[in-house]
């Protein structure tokens, strides 16, 4: 699993975030992952209570695998006309996430055997993967 901070996604705030990604194993379902994911850390990744505490984004790749990014707000915004345009859903700090529950989260959802991404390998995987330069997880 890879960890960056700031805000690698471009997200419209402008605000910092800390993303975790990695891959998981093909067949691996995204509405899946978002239960396994907000049961595992306790934070809400989408806004169907009106607040969440960031969101996930995934992408199948060619070879029947999938990309996850669980993004975390670090910052607040309950402003329904900020640039961000989240409306009325307020976005709220997400706590801190010891490393041994994301290790366990994972290991829930899943990893690819064939692409373990990390902090030092993930340019190689993802270009392996076939994400451009301009794809998110590569900026």
């Amino acid at each position: 699993m890879r960890t960056r901070i700031g805000n690698p996604s471009n997200e419209a705030h402008g605000q910092p975030m800390r993303v975790h990604d990695w891959i998981a194993p093909v067949g691996t379902i995204p509405d899946t992952v978002l239960t396994q994911a907000q049961s595992s850390l306790g934070v809400k990744l989408e806004g169907s209570t009106g607040e969440m505490h960031g969101y996930i984004n995934t992408s199948k790749r060619p070879d029947g695998s999938l990309y996850i990014a669980i993004h975390l707000y670090d910052v607040e915004c309950i402003d329904s006309n900020c640039r961000g345009g989240h409306g009325p859903i307020k976005l709220l700090v997400a706590p801190p996430v010891p490393p041994g529950l994301l290790v366990a989260m994972k290991a829930t959802v899943g990893e690819h055997p064939q692409h373990k991404l990390t902090n030092s390998n993930a340019e190689a995987v993802l270009i392996g993967l076939g994400f451009t330069p301009n794809d998110g997880p590569r900026r």
